[in-house]
């Protein structure tokens, strides 16, 4: 590796969440996974790298939030689709590792694939519910019983109308 590379591409932040070891190419299925509206409306900075060295896998994608900490629960969402991951909190330029696990369930923030399914009708207030079938790396809703593959999931988030498109 040279002196140039050996570089950073991108200043360390001091206080954050850096989402690490992201398969490359793939940030922007990290971010559908992720709660955006909760950052488009604070005080912080979004840096998406796609396609750097990487000792551990070769080439890597890596987020950083200057700012913002995302949720346990949004890293181990993320952590489904890309089991790689590794989230670091950064707080006065410490840096806390959070390794994400597999969530049992999810709910609220899956869509069901599933047009008739009971979550979602209009009609029926209820929020959307899927558990974990890691044997099959899928989610299963829990009124309909639809399976979903972990790679569609971030296809399927649930946005908040008037903040995301899609």
């Amino acid at each position: 590796m040279s002196s140039l590379e050996e570089h950073l591409l991108v200043r360390k932040i001091d206080m954050g969440t850096v989402i690490d070891h992201i398969p490359p190419w793939k940030a922007e299925n990290v971010l559908r996974l992720l709660e955006l509206d909760k950052i488009k409306q604070s005080e912080c900075s979004l840096i998406v790298l796609h396609n750097v060295p990487s000792r551990k896998y070769c080439r890597k994608d890596m987020i950083k939030i200057y700012r913002h900490y995302i949720s346990h629960e949004e890293a181990d969402i993320i952590c489904l689709v890309y089991p790689t991951i590794t989230v670091n909190y950064i707080r006065d330029w410490k840096v806390e590792k959070y390794k994400p696990k597999i969530p049992e369930k999810i709910i609220g923030r899956i869509r069901c694939p599933e047009p008739t399914c009971i979550s979602n009708s209009p009609r029926e207030p209820i929020k959307s519910r899927f558990k974990v079938v890691e044997v099959l790396r899928a989610i299963q809703c829990e009124y309909c019983d639809t399976l979903v593959e972990f790679e569609r999931i971030a296809d399927l988030v649930i946005r908040k109308e008037g903040v995301l498109n899609g």
